[in-house]
């Protein structure tokens, strides 16, 4: 890749054809799993064209299993973006995804299966929707940590409330800087919900959300400078 002038709208363009150019190139002709993803990806964050996209991540998936292509495609068969919406096959990418090593399908899974509207069982298999979002946060998927914690701090259907476990979860999603994970931590400590009651826990990590909601609103004013 050459340096780019971002302000020149010429070598911009220039720059995003020859990226489209040099992806197709790595999925189509190098049958590269990895280029069928940016392709995929170039697809639909640059172009907004999501029909190719999702052509892409299905060649990604389907011939070379890359697991993230799966997880992308599983999406937009969820949401019906670039494919016509199906539950099922949105399933099975998803599934799939999971299995091949993505937190995002795992996550994905979890998120069906927990429910009652899009699982095709018609109600919420908490458990099992627990199992794949166990499986999501020990990949390091900070939201999947923060949902199977949600679920044992209150219980859900068939999966029993776990104070202990709630904590334990929110403790890993907030190392991953989840602001939700880290409120609800200081919150257990500050109660002594799962464990020890701890005052200087409960502050420390309540001040870690409000670092993580800075660090965030920085970041979204960065970019919105960046635009300009």
């Amino acid at each position: 890749m050459y340096a780019v002038d971002f302000k020149n709208e010429k070598e911009v363009k220039n720059y995003i054809q020859k990226l489209g150019t040099e992806f197709s190139y790595q999925c189509y002709e190098e049958k590269s799993g990895d280029g069928c993803l940016r392709l995929g990806d170039y697809f639909s964050g640059l172009k907004k064209d999501f029909e190719k996209a999702g052509a892409a991540y299905t060649k990604g998936c389907d011939d070379y299993r890359q697991s993230r292509a799966c997880a992308k495609l599983a999406a937009q068969y969820l949401y019906g973006k670039g494919v016509d919406k199906d539950v099922s096959k949105s399933i099975n990418y998803f599934s799939k995804a999971c299995d091949g090593g993505s937190a995002e399908g795992c996550f994905g899974m979890g998120s069906i299966i927990g429910s009652e509207k899009l699982n095709p069982a018609k109600r919420k298999e908490a458990k099992r929707a627990a199992e794949f979002f166990g499986k999501g946060c020990e990949k390091g998927h900070a939201e999947s940590c923060f949902r199977i914690s949600a679920m044992y701090l209150t219980g859900l259907g068939d999966l029993t409330k776990d104070l202990k476990k709630a904590r334990e979860f929110a403790g890993k999603s907030c190392e991953l800087d989840n602001i939700y994970g880290c409120a609800n931590l200081g919150r257990m400590y500050a109660l002594g919900d799962g464990g020890e009651k701890n005052e200087e826990l409960a502050e420390k990590y309540r001040n870690r959300a409000k670092e993580i909601q800075k660090e965030a609103k920085e970041t979204r004013q960065q970019l919105k400078f960046g635009e300009q």
